[in-house]
């Protein structure tokens, strides 16, 4: 469909896919990825014409600042809100101090309009210039993943922990999530931070957080309890756990012996898809007997991608 040049070290790259809402109509697909020369991420839209998009049709969105030479924490992720503006997750490149800056739109979690304006409305407008104004939370560390909920529009952000914590935090205009300040819950407390609603141990064995989804999809294929849960997955762990929200938090193991998902997806018709990178496969998660009572779950479908 689409080929970018990209600087690959580390974490760069071809990092985030989106459609456009009103895709069939406009056929616009907009990514995310680091530029080799000078390294520094680019959000960017493209025309689709049937199954390739449009040569020459990339208009470019926002250019984001230059990458110093460390290779980790782009995020990447790209989504469009049920506000109809395109929401864009930023890493700290590394430098913790940026994710507290308002100088800079790393660390960040950034909202533009489908054409790369800046809504008025972001809460940070007046009191920050030029892409700064498209800062919409800050205080992230490397926030991998996020997704909005079917129905309700509430976002939770994946955010990828030093060495102590991941976190799953609420997505809240205005919001600052304390990086590098705090980690996890700030001890003691401090109000200028929004602590995360869940987060669990880096421990070497699990170590950062990499997908979440809502189950909330049109066809419920799950038993009923699992609609309004949570699935967040780790890419060392290699499971997929998942968050009862209806009361309170409540954790539960799911699927196990992942080779290192980096993302999950739930589909209108109700299956888990996850992305698993080092064996390069989609896996499609089922309930045998197809919605039946019980939590045995197998993977009933495995789609291998290209080799590379």
């Amino acid at each position: 469909f689409l080929t970018v040049t990209v600087d690959s070290r580390g974490e760069r790259g071809l990092l985030g896919i989106a459609f456009d809402p009103n895709f069939v109509s406009n056929q616009l697909v907009y990514v995310y990825y680091t530029v080799p020369t000078p390294a520094h991420n680019r959000v960017s839209r493209f025309t689709a014409n049937g199954d390739v998009a449009l040569a020459g049709s990339e208009v470019i969105l926002m250019e984001l600042p230059n990458l110093s030479t460390a290779t980790n924490h782009n995020a990447g992720a790209i989504h469009f809100g049920p506000d109809g503006n395109l929401y864009v997750a930023t890493g700290d490149n590394a430098n913790g101090n940026n994710a507290q800056s308002f100088s800079t739109t790393l660390g960040k979690m950034l909202r533009i309009t489908s054409t790369g304006a800046i809504p008025a409305d972001n809460p940070f407008f007046n009191q920050t210039t030029g892409n700064n104004r498209s800062i919409w939370a800050l205080g992230l560390r490397n926030p991998f993943t996020f997704t909005f909920q079917p129905g309700t529009g509430r976002m939770f952000i994946n955010n990828v922990g030093l060495s102590t914590w991941e976190e799953i935090n609420d997505g809240i205009a205005g919001a600052n999530y304390g990086w590098p300040n705090c980690e996890g819950f700030c001890n003691p407390p401090d109000p200028n931070f929004t602590d995360p609603i869940f987060v669990y141990q880096n421990t070497g064995v699990d170590c950062a957080i990499t997908g979440g989804a809502f189950y909330n999809p049109q066809i419920v294929q799950f038993p009923a309890q699992f609609v309004g849960n949570y699935f967040f997955s780790d890419f060392c762990g290699g499971w997929i756990h998942k968050l009862d929200l209806s009361s309170g938090v409540t954790l539960s193991d799911f699927a196990t012996g992942i080779a290192n998902p980096v993302d999950l997806k739930v589909s209108e018709d109700g299956f888990l898809y996850y992305l698993a990178r080092t064996s390069g496969t989609v896996g499609r998660i089922a309930f045998t007997g197809g919605g039946g009572g019980g939590d045995t779950i197998a993977p009933t479908v495995a789609i291998t991608s290209p080799a590379n």
